[in-house]
Order: C-alpha cells, then structure tokens, then sequence
C-alpha cells in the first residue's frame, strides 16, 4: 500500500468516525493502542504476517477481545495473542499498572464503606459493577506481586546526585484518620539519567522513618553520592549524617527561601528575595556566592541583627552546590524535581482523597513512580556527567556523546 493510499485509507476512517456518534478521541485512542500492540507482537514473533523467516519465534494465534477502562471513555480492544501463550503488549501492561492502582485504592474506599458519593460514582463507573471485599483483595495483591520488587531492587549504578523529599497523603489508621509521609528518592546515575531509587509510607517525618528509609537504599546498593540535596527537616538531617556520613548536603534553596520570608518583617520580604535571588542567581563561584552572602547579612546587622546572624550561618547550606560544575547548578540546587514528581502524584490522587490504609497510598504511588522510572532511563539524560569526572580527573563514567537533555523546566 502507498503512503498515498494510507492517507486516504485514514481520512476515510476519520470521516467516518465524525459522521457517526462515536467519540473521536476515544476511538483515535483505540486505534493507536491497538497499532502499538501488532507492531509489539510482530516483533515477539519475529516475522510480519505470512512473512517465512528464520528469526520467527511462535506463531500468531488470534486476538482476544478485552475491554480497558480509560478517562475518555471504555475502548473495545482486540488483544494478540500467540501460540506459545507468552505475549502481552507492554503499553496495555504499563497502562494498566498505574491505572491499576488508583482503581485499588478507589475500590478499597468503596467497599469499607469510607468513601464519599463522588468516589463510589466513579468506582461504579469503572467497573460497571458492585465490588466484592475478595475482589479488591486479590486485585491488590497482584499489584503488590509486581510493584513490591521493583521497590526492593538492587541499586547496581552509582548515583553522584541523590535528591529527597516527602509530601502527605491522608490515611486511616486505626479507625483513625492521619497524615502519612511518602517519602521519595531520585538519584543522577552516571550515565546522567534520573531514576527513581526508593519510596515509602511512613508515619510522620522523624529521624526513625528517615534513617530506615536512607538506610534501606543503602542496604540495596547505594553509593558513590557526591551531593545529597534536601530541605531542612531536622529528623532528615540527623538521619543523613547517619546513614551518609561525610556527604556534602545541598540546602534546597526554595525551601530556604521560604524559610527566610518567614523570618522576616513582611515590609522587607520583597527586597530580601530580590537579594537572595542575586546570591544565587548571578554568583560566578562559591566564592562569589559567599561572598554576597556576607554582604546580604552585613547590611541586615543593625536593624535585624537575628536574620542577618541565621542567614549568613545557615545560608552557607545553600551554597554546596557551587563547588560542582556549573552547568549542573540549577538542577542539583534545590528539590524542585522532586516537588514536580510530588505534584502529579497529587493530581493523581486527589481522587481518592482519603486512603483506606499506608499500604494502599504506596501501591498507586510505586505504580506511578515505576511508570515515570522507565520513561527517565529510557529517554533523554538529565544531566550531562562528563564535567563532573573532567573535575574529578577521571574519563570514565560519563558514557558516550548523549541525546539532547530534559528540559529544565
């Protein structure tokens, strides 16, 4: 067929679509996820369609028809299928991953009876049907089959950049309702790729909570951290001299920011993040930074002689990442990656807005954490690494020329 004749073929069936009473993007959507899966068992097989080849691996057996609930709507898939029976497309298999566990946790809410008229709507809606306590036990724990060894896997790279934070999400304890902290890990490998090294749910933000969750990633293989970026939790920075020990910490300057407003007479809030701004911003070298910091806490001695003693002390956390290449300042200087990754993981689950119990709040979170995990390793470098080993006199580890980076956005 031409590409001529492709075209006419797909106006033909977009004219069609238009015409009927069929949801065009629901359909569009149709079409392509079933296009992924024959490209994707072709190439299980090893040979297209009536193609005689030696690299063919087992046969073609059929399709199996399967319905995959989405937000626009359910789509009428024909599934491929092979004769030896060890085929299943990787993007209905991602996709119902993360989509899997938000239906977990909204079908948990459902059946103990904690959920509110809006959440029970949209669980009738997805499933079509009322949900047994079986049902949702067993769809649980096959998620838990899968997500629990990724969580618990080998870290085998070195990552020089490790950034952590934790955000809230509200769950029942104890027929009581509490805020629980997901902690997050994201490490720079050497490669200059980010991946998501650990998660977990626990109770509160303690020096206990976070040296298990530390320690953990230690225990499966962490090492070689040039830079641990946080803010300034006290129970996060004991437990990092703990399990880290002679890691240089990069203070989140965002969450220093905050922190300095706070301090601050409101009439001097818009000069003082005009100042540290420029402290940050405009600094050649840590020298440079240093410097303006001084200079920031002189002119603030007399009439604020409390602000100006803090910031030139604690202002000094801000500044580790200057003494690495310039090029990886913006990225290793704050947490920002990590507030991003926390926002969507909100979006996501704001839905369910109370969870049932810890454990379900760590299913949809390593779903959707494992789900961005792949895209990161698989897709352009986040930082180029091969400034850090040129300063550290070494040739090795940054890889071979990279593709384009992410942007910083």
């Amino acid at each position: 067929m031409t590409r001529q004749d492709q075209s006419h073929d797909t106006t033909a069936w977009m004219q069609a679509v238009l015409a009927s009473d069929q949801d065009l993007l629901a359909q569009i959507l149709r079409a392509g996820v079933q296009a992924l899966m024959e490209a994707e068992r072709d190439e299980y097989v090893g040979a297209g369609p009536f193609q005689r080849t030696a690299k063919r691996q087992t046969q073609r057996n059929g399709y199996k028809p399967r319905q995959l609930r989405t937000r626009i709507g359910t789509l009428e898939l024909r599934v491929p299928q092979t004769r030896d029976g060890g085929f299943f497309p990787t993007a209905l298999e991602r996709y119902q991953r993360s989509e899997g566990a938000l239906i977990s946790a909204l079908a948990e809410c459902y059946v103990q009876g904690v959920s509110t008229r809006k959440v029970s709507a949209i669980c009738e809606e997805l499933f079509g049907e009322t949900l047994s306590h079986d049902t949702v036990s067993r769809y649980a724990q096959e998620l838990d089959a899968e997500l629990a060894p990724w969580r618990e896997r080998p870290l085998e790279e070195e990552f020089p950049y490790v950034l952590v934070d934790a955000r809230y999400e509200k769950a029942r304890v104890d027929h009581r309702i509490v805020d629980v902290a997901v902690q997050v890990a994201i490490g720079v490998s050497e490669q200059g790729h980010r991946h998501v090294l650990g998660v977990a749910v626990a109770m509160g933000e303690t020096r206990t909570t976070w040296s298990e969750f530390l320690g953990s990633l230690v225990d499966r293989g962490l090492r070689g951290v040039r830079l641990l970026a946080s803010d300034a939790h006290a129970g996060l920075g004991e437990a990092r001299k703990e399990q880290l020990p002679g890691v240089p910490w990069q203070r989140c300057q965002r969450h220093f920011l905050m922190n300095a407003l706070e301090k601050a007479p409101k009439r001097l809030e818009d000069k003082l993040h005009e100042r540290l701004r420029k402290v940050w911003d405009e600094s050649a070298s840590y020298e440079d930074a240093r410097a303006a910091l001084v200079r920031l806490a002189g002119d603030l001695e007399v009439e604020h002689p409390d602000l100006a003693e803090w910031l030139e002390v604690a202002g000094e956390e801000t500044l580790s990442c200057f003494h690495f290449p310039e090029e990886h300042w913006l990225r290793i200087r704050t947490t920002n990656g990590n507030e991003r990754v926390n926002q969507e993981l909100k979006r996501r689950s704001r839905v369910v807005r109370i969870f049932p119990n810890p454990e379900s709040a760590l299913r949809l979170t390593t779903a959707l954490l494992k789900e961005w995990h792949e895209d990161w390793v698989t897709g352009r470098r986040y930082l180029q690494m091969a400034p850090l080993y040129e300063a550290e006199g070494r040739r090795d580890g940054g890889g071979p020329a990279a593709p384009p980076l992410e942007s910083a956005a």
